[in-house]
């Protein structure tokens, strides 16, 4: 299917997805009565409608082929299936083990679909994990449920594009289920579960290591039992394969849209020419950014319990990365989008709703203008000029402006808590 049908199949489902978001919007009653008498059989139901379905019809019935990272997915494990060492024999951007786990299923079905099925199961089982945690808390989790899987994001980067950084937050969901738990002495089990996180996921993850250390009790602890696991991990690699183990760090040289600089770059230019191949100031003035504000928010709140505060901390690591690194892709939303609806948003405020929808639509059309009209990247102002840059550029701004908006957010949720019917 030719890629501009695609984007106007895509237009249309959002249309239809907004359209269902509204519809659960007006129904809290009826997710209450639900999520209190048939709240697993209604899940099953939503899993079924809203992924299982659209995937046999979209890869199945229409034979569409997977899109976005897939391919890549497909290669890597491919060749992880028949014995190859990571980043020795193929190039892998994840963690060590993140080839061999999505290779799994090709034993069953050879084929790159297979790999997006097990992306949309892996984000099914993150959700009941965070619909059970949830519940016990929140009248309207299940309500929060179908908000989430309706969500034009959720859908396209899931269910069409195949996207694993949702995994992110099943990482930090077992860590935060663990110290609720566990709520005197979870350093161990917490440091078990971040260095699997880093040898299983992304070495981005790390960046969610420094607020944590600042509010969990016993730091050092933390720290010990990483490097019991880590260490020993990377010993290995470079017994094996030298330093080809800091080729994910590779990943991190390239520019990416939307993020601060990406809008700031015109006024950047007129002070200082930027050569995009070789950013890896840029990267490491993002990194300062992306560390300095969740630790600092981190270092507000800290006499707080932990269990009040992961999922906050959680969210203002990754967005601050997607706002302050200039190689973060928009596809790190997905990273903390279901902690957002069930951590951050009031159902019931429109303008919650409104934006959270604006975001979505956002992610669906800024990377189709973006690439489709050969990913320009704005070095003087002059090039605003162009009605289609223009456009382009604009729908940057409006997705950094919602970036902080989730920020802010995440700010006072952690620092100053106060009833979420704030806009």
């Amino acid at each position: 299917m030719p890629i501009l049908t695609v984007f106007y199949v895509k237009l249309l489902l959002n249309l239809a997805l907004t359209g269902a978001i509204v519809w659960v919007v007006l129904k809290p009653e009826l997710f209450y009565r639900w999520q209190l008498h048939k709240g697993t059989p209604v899940f099953v139901l939503g899993f079924l409608l809203f992924r299982l379905l659209p995937w046999i019809g979209i890869f199945l019935i229409i034979g569409e082929d997977p899109r976005g990272d897939v391919p890549f997915f497909f290669y890597k494990a491919e060749a992880a299936k028949l014995g190859g060492f990571v980043y020795r024999d193929f190039w892998s951007y994840h963690a060590p083990l993140f080839a061999y786990i999505i290779s799994l299923p090709l034993w069953i079905w050879h084929n790159a679909r297979a790999i997006v099925l097990l992306m949309v199961l892996m984000e099914t089982l993150i959700l009941w994990l965070t619909y059970s945690t949830y519940k016990k808390q929140k009248s309207n989790a299940l309500q929060l449920t179908y908000l989430y899987w309706l969500l034009p994001a959720a859908f396209m980067y899931i269910l069409v594009d195949g996207q694993e950084e949702v995994w992110f937050w099943g990482a930090a969901l077992l860590m935060w289920r663990y110290t609720r738990k566990y709520p005197q002495d979870y350093e161990v089990g917490v440091g078990v579960l971040f260095a699997i996180a880093l040898l299983t996921i992304k070495v981005t993850f790390i960046f969610f290591l420094f607020p944590l250390l600042i509010i969990v009790r016993k730091p050092l602890r933390l720290l010990l039992t990483m490097a019991a696991i880590g260490l020993p991990a990377l010993a290995f690699l470079y017994w094996q394969i030298g330093d080809l183990f800091l080729m994910p760090i590779q990943h991190t040289e390239q520019l990416m849209t939307p993020n601060l600089f990406s809008i700031l770059r015109p006024f950047v230019e007129l002070l200082v020419s930027i050569d995009a191949r070789e950013s890896t100031m840029l990267n490491w003035i993002g990194l300062v950014f992306t560390i300095l504000v969740p630790s600092y928010m981190a270092y507000r709140s800290r006499g707080k319990a932990v269990t009040d505060l992961i999922p906050g901390l959680f969210v203002a690591t990754f967005v601050c990365m997607m706002i302050f690194q200039a190689s973060a892709p928009g596809a790190y939303l997905i990273a903390f989008l279901v902690t957002v609806v069930f951590e951050l948003i009031d159902i019931k405020n429109p303008w919650h709703i409104a934006l959270l929808l604006v975001l979505s639509w956002l992610t669906v059309v800024q990377p189709f203008v973006y690439v489709y009209n050969g990913q320009p990247s704005y070095t003087h102002f002059s090039m605003l000029g162009n009605p289609v840059y223009l456009l382009e550029y604009s729908l940057q701004v409006l997705n950094v402006a919602c970036f902080f908006w989730i920020l802010r957010q995440a700010y006072r949720h952690v620092v100053h808590p106060q009833p979420l019917s704030m806009p």
